[in-house]
């Protein structure tokens, strides 16, 4: 499992205080059982004013716990330290993030409550196309074998951040996926990768992305499709196959309950 024995401690600890707008998201979540360990843990929050109670709070409870808290930095909508004990070392980080998503957040007895898998794949793909950092590239073949192909992924997107289009945020990924071995050198990954066979892939399924989203129909943008409860990525020719599921404030549940119910058993299986 890729948590270190501390994130593991710290998580389980902190899990209580978790709650549907104070909810563990980013790598140590994707990756709970992927190919790379996060150096850090993000704690996502709708409101501002939620980060600095937050963020209090968990800390109170971790140094009556034995561990020690470094802070990095205190400010409106973003806390973040550095939590030891004995030899190691993790980040943690308290953030204001946009409560626009698919899904509400999804109660987990491991992290208390989380982002959905969906949104964390969406806010992936809008990282990868605004930053320039290897460990993007892992995730996004992790997300597209596991998860949800990279097409349907880039198509839901873009609702999160009009700025983009579908090729638009495909051109900027390749743009910025462009790494050697000594770039994944310094991440700690569960087995070490080959640069050259990670770039192919990535080039496989950004050209797969490719072909799909233009042959979607315009106007359909920024839309996730389910089947049997399950996002898919569909057949451009056959979208009435699909319910159509739009992101909103807080993310909501498919309208129909049978859809709901699918979705939910889905990810009680899923859960450990």
């Amino acid at each position: 499992m890729p948590l270190s024995s501390l994130q593991s401690e710290i998580l389980k600890l902190l899990a209580k205080h978790r709650n549907p707008e104070s909810y563990v998201a980013g790598a140590s979540v994707l990756n709970r059982e992927g190919p790379r360990f996060s150096d850090d843990v993000d704690i996502f929050h709708d409101r501002e004013e939620s980060v600095a109670l937050a963020s209090a709070a968990d800390t109170r409870w971790l140094t009556a716990n034995g561990f020690t808290i470094q802070w990095l930095r205190r400010q409106p909508g973003l806390h973040a330290a550095v939590v030891r004990r004995r030899s190691e070392q993790t980040r943690l980080e308290w953030v204001r993030d946009s409560d626009y998503r698919f899904f509400p957040t999804v109660a987990d007895e491991w992290f208390g409550y989380r982002l959905h898998i969906v949104d964390l794949a969406t806010n992936k793909a809008l990282a990868a196309a605004g930053r320039r950092e290897p460990r993007d590239v892992l995730d996004l073949l992790y997300i597209h074998k596991h998860h949800l192909p990279l097409g349907a992924v880039i198509w839901a997107a873009v609702a999160k951040d009009p700025g983009y289009s579908p090729e638009s945020l495909i051109t900027e990924i390749r743009r910025n996926a462009r790494y050697r071995a000594d770039d994944y050198a310094d991440l700690a990954l569960v087995e070490p990768v080959d640069a050259a066979a990670v770039s192919q892939s990535l080039r496989r399924c950004l050209d797969e992305a490719d072909s799909f989203v233009r042959a979607m129909p315009v106007g359909k943008e920024g839309l996730l499709f389910l089947s049997n409860g399950k996002p898919v990525q569909p057949e451009p020719d056959h979208l009435t196959d699909c319910v159509e599921h739009a992101g909103s404030r807080r993310g909501l549940w498919p309208s129909s309950p049978d859809i709901a119910a699918a979705m939910m058993a889905c990810y009680r299986q899923s859960t450990p």
